[in-house]
């Protein structure tokens, strides 16, 4: 028997789609029922952004770009076996409108927008930022949509629906709109503790008329809809498989690295580093206190996670590595950079950095739409590798800083998203918390943990439980080091002790600079 034979007699099973679409890139994944990572397809979309704060980008151009990589990983799928189902995941928030027609108004806002931090500033003052269970922060859709009303009327007549990211992909498969309460509740529209619509929770923001644009709200596990004709010519899929209504990428993620349980918790470190802890209750959570976590709802009925997403991680070291690392276009690679930084050691000789590049400020711990990054220690000694891991290491901290922050403490930490690729990330993250870090086998966890809930949406598997006991494995453990630890709890008092100092200086800089690239042109 050939070796092709004997691997398509292996493969020959049942197999999931999972597509996740972050705010630079875009990936299509295909499974088998165990899990493993059969193909992949990423393509990079970058949103458009202005000096003024405004983050966006083209529906349209998303729907082709999903489109294009769909038909590159499905091209061939029968040798390994049958796609049963798609599963969506996607960045939550925004807003992402359509007309009466079912098509944009508009370019789809990004979470990432800045420009409603008023409101934001205006709801804190009046003490209803957390009034949902969840922070409101400024790339959230009730004052992005109180922004619009306000500044884009006429826009806003033409609006006859609001999705998100992943319900707009959903909806150009199926021609189906449905959403579902993982994105709901952490877009602060769902009252968390019953899960369901509120209408006088955003009367209370002011944005009664958000009411009526909100589609049908389905299951993370129900099926709506199948691929139509043709959505099937412009992907590839076969018309009529099932598209399942999947979850909110933080969500999905979660699940992908079997997240399932109360006090297991799950980091993504992508573009936001977003903290949970998976509860079996909220009737005792306190949102009174100041910094309180946001409450999302899992994908499972029976559970909630406890959050806190601070506003950007990666691109704080993007930012780095493509200002001071860039020679010519060309970038040093990672391997390299982190063997320049293993030299330093932990605390990097004592350089602190706040990664708040945020055009919004920061919103967790604590909401401050003023924030603004910054370096601090800085001696005639260092060199721009003490800056670097200065910045892994303050994303590390403001990991920190936030499970500081929540309520209750996890059992285990599993870490996903682009930072989970390095060992040398990972070690700092486990010294810095204190804790055991666990990262789970493949690269896409957002996707996988899509497909995960499309094979349970089609009974492939009868819950989350048996899905993940089949398709999630731990790839490595990183274990803290007490010496490195007691640098990291330094370091990290220092950390918030300074930005506590820092809230008026904050606001001052933010009413001098704010919407301008440079306050003085010189010719």
């Amino acid at each position: 028997m050939s070796e092709n034979t004997i691997k398509r007699l292996i493969f020959m099973n049942a197999l999931f789609l999972g597509i996740d679409i972050g705010t630079t890139e875009v990936k299509s994944a295909l499974f088998d029922e165990m899990g493993r990572e059969l193909r992949l397809v990423k393509k990079t979309m970058q949103p458009i952004y202005s000096p003024n704060g405004r983050a966006t980008l083209n529906m349209e151009e998303l729907w082709d770009c999903v489109a294009q990589i769909i038909k590159q990983t499905i091209e061939g799928a029968e040798t390994f076996g049958e796609i049963k189902a798609i599963g969506v995941t996607a960045m939550g928030d925004g807003l992402w409108m359509l007309d009466e027609d079912g098509k944009p108004i508009s370019d789809a806002t990004l979470w990432v927008d800045g420009r409603a931090v008023d409101y934001i500033n205006q709801w804190k003052n009046e003490g209803i930022i957390q009034d949902s269970g969840r922070v409101v922060f400024a790339g959230s859709p009730l004052p992005l949509s109180a922004w619009f009303f306000d500044h884009q009327s006429d826009l806003m007549k033409r609006c006859a629906q609001i999705l998100f990211c992943k319900d707009w992909i959903k909806y150009c498969l199926t021609g189906i709109a449905a959403t579902e309460q993982t994105d709901l509740s952490d877009a602060s529209l769902i009252d968390v503790w019953n899960r369901k619509f509120s209408i006088d929770l955003v009367t209370k923001y002011g944005v009664p008329q958000i009411a009526n644009l909100l589609p049908p709200i389905k299951t993370s596990t129900t099926i709506m809809g199948e691929v139509t004709k043709s959505a099937s010519l412009k992907t590839g899929i076969p018309a009529g498989i099932p598209v399942v209504n999947g979850a909110i990428d933080v969500v999905s993620s979660a699940i992908g690295t079997g997240v399932i349980d109360p006090l297991q918790a799950c980091t993504v470190v992508g573009t936001t580093v977003y903290n949970a802890v998976v509860v079996d209750s909220i009737t005792e959570t306190d949102l009174t206190k100041e910094n309180s976590p946001s409450i999302i709802c899992h994908a499972d009925e029976n559970l909630w996670m406890l959050t806190m997403g601070t506003m950007l991680g990666t691109p704080n070291l993007d930012w780095f590595i493509k200002e001071f690392y860039s020679t010519s276009g060309n970038l040093s690679s990672f391997t390299e950079l982190e063997n320049s930084m293993k030299k330093i050691g932990p605390g990097a000789g004592g350089i602190i950095f706040h990664p708040y590049l945020g055009q919004g400020g920061e919103r967790a711990p604590f909401v401050n739409p003023s924030a603004a990054a910054q370096f601090f220690g800085i001696k005639s000694h260092h060199t721009k590798s003490h800056m670097l891991r200065a910045v892994y290491e303050g994303i590390g901290y403001s990991m920190k800083d936030c499970y500081k922050h929540l309520p209750v403490q996890p059992k285990n930490i599993r870490i996903v998203g682009g930072g989970s690729a390095s060992a040398f990330w990972c070690d700092i993250f486990a010294n810095c918390i204190g804790m055991p870090i666990q990262v789970t086998h493949g690269n896409q966890i957002g996707a996988l943990g899509a497909a995960i809930l499309a094979a349970v949406g089609v009974n492939h598997y009868s819950n989350l439980h048996q899905a993940t006991d089949n398709m999630v494995r731990i790839k490595n453990t990183y274990e803290p080091d007490s010496a490195k630890i007691k640098i990291y709890e330094e370091n990290y008092a220092i950390y918030k002790h300074l930005y506590e100092s820092l809230w008026e200086v904050w606001d001052e800089h933010h009413k001098l600079w704010r919407g301008t690239n440079e306050r003085i042109t010189i010719e």
